[in-house]
């Protein structure tokens, strides 16, 4: 049985619902990026060794981007993994994070 407590508060969303989240995250990101490089998304792939198939799921948000994929776009545009995948600018090229 809940408690008074326990029912009032608020639901804690689901790890699916989490991960959803955080692969929008990493999307938005990704398309901001490639838009401050004033790059089509195909250009922004291929110049990383991605295929459209491998690279617009990711830039879509429906498929978590792999850490193959994130080492990829880490050595050609220097994006960190952690801004890649938590949103940290810290240590981003200046040309990106200044446009940020």
């Amino acid at each position: 049985m809940l408690s008074a407590a326990n029912r009032d508060a608020p639901m804690m969303p689901s790890m699916l619902e989490e991960l959803e989240d955080q692969r929008e995250a990493v999307a938005a990101r990704l398309k901001r990026v490639r838009e401050v490089l004033a790059l089509e998304k195909k250009e922004f792939a291929e110049r990383a060794g991605m295929g459209m198939q491998t690279y617009g799921p990711f830039e879509n948000g429906t498929r978590d981007l792999s850490l193959q994929s994130a080492k990829k776009l880490r050595k050609t545009y220097g994006l960190t993994l952690e801004f890649l995948y938590f949103g940290k600018i810290d240590d981003l090229p200046t040309r990106i994070s200044r446009a940020l």
